[in-house]
C-alpha cells in the first residue's frame, strides 16, 4: 500500500513537472516579447541553448544522487534486509535463522572492512581523498562518498541475499543490483525532470550570459 501511494505521488509530481516545462515555453516568449530581460526558448539562441544543455539533467548531482539512493534502498529491499531492520526497530531484537545469522555476519563484516578502507584513504598518511589543500570540501571524498557508500550497500545486500538463500539462482541474486531502478523508476525520472526544470528556469530568469554557472548548482 505504501509503495502504491508513493508511486502515485511520484506520477503526480511528474505530471506537474511536465506541465511546467510546457508552460515555460510560451511564458519565456511572452516575457521576451514584452521587453523583459528573459531568455526566450523559442528564439535561435534559446533553441541552441536547449540542444546544448538538454543532457545536463541526466548527470547533475541531484539526479545522480537520487539514482544512487534508489539503488541503495532497492538493494536492501530485494535482499530482505529491510525486513530484518524493521523487526529490529519494532521489537528491539531480531529472530534469525542459522543461515540468516551467518549471512549477516559475513555481509556485515564486508561492509565494515569496506568503510574502513574508505576511512584509511580519507584519514591515512597520504589522505588521497582530501583536496590538494587538505580540505573535505571540495574534495574527491565529498564528491563521491554517497555513490561509493551506495555501492558498498549494494554489494553487502548481494552477499546477504546469496549467503542467506533469500534469493535462489544467479539471475534472482543479480536483481539486487537493479531492483531500485525497477521499483523507483518514476522517482528517478522526477529527479531528472526537476534538474532539467531548474536549468530551464536559470536560462529564462537567470543571467543567460552566465547560464552555465547557474546550471552547475544542480
Amino acid at each position: 500500500m505504501t509503495y502504491g501511494k508513493g508511486r502515485r505521488a511520484a506520477t503526480v509530481i511528474m505530471f506537474l513537472l511536465l506541465a511546467t516545462h510546457l508552460l515555460l515555453l510560451p511564458l519565456s516568449w511572452l516575457g521576451s516579447a514584452a521587453g523583459l530581460p528573459w531568455g526566450n526558448y523559442l528564439s535561435d539562441e534559446g533553441i541552441r541553448w536547449y540542444f546544448l544543455h538538454i543532457q545536463d539533467g541526466f548527470y547533475s548531482p541531484f539526479s545522480v544522487g537520487t539514482f544512487s539512493i534508489a539503488l541503495l534502498i532497492g538493494s536492501l529491499e530485494r535482499a530482505g534486509l529491510t525486513d530484518v531492520l524493521a523487526d529490529m526497530v519494532k521489537d528491539g531484537r531480531v529472530s534469525l535463522t542459522y543461515r540468516q545469522n551467518k549471512a549477516c555476519l559475513i555481509s556485515g563484516g564486508f561492509f565494515v572492512l569496506y568503510m574502513a578502507g574508505i576511512l584509511i584513504l580519507l584519514l591515512g598518511p597520504h589522505r588521497v581523498l582530501l583536496s590538494v589543500t587538505g580540505h573535505f570540501y571540495p574534495s574527491p571524498y565529498f564528491a563521491g562518498i554517497l555513490h561509493i557508500a551506495s555501492l558498498g550497500v549494494v554489494i553487502t545486500s548481494l552477499i546477504y541475499a546469496v549467503m542467506s538463500f533469500h534469493l535462489r539462482g544467479w539471475m534472482e541474486c543479480l536483481s539486487v543490483i537493479y531492483w531500485g531502478i525497477q521499483r523507483y523508476d518514476v522517482w528517478i525520472l522526477d529527479a531528472i525532470l526537476m534538474s532539467h526544470l531548474y536549468h530551464a528556469i536559470c536560462y529564462v530568469w537567470g543571467d543567460t550570459a552566465n547560464g552555465d554557472v547557474f546550471c552547475m548548482m544542480m
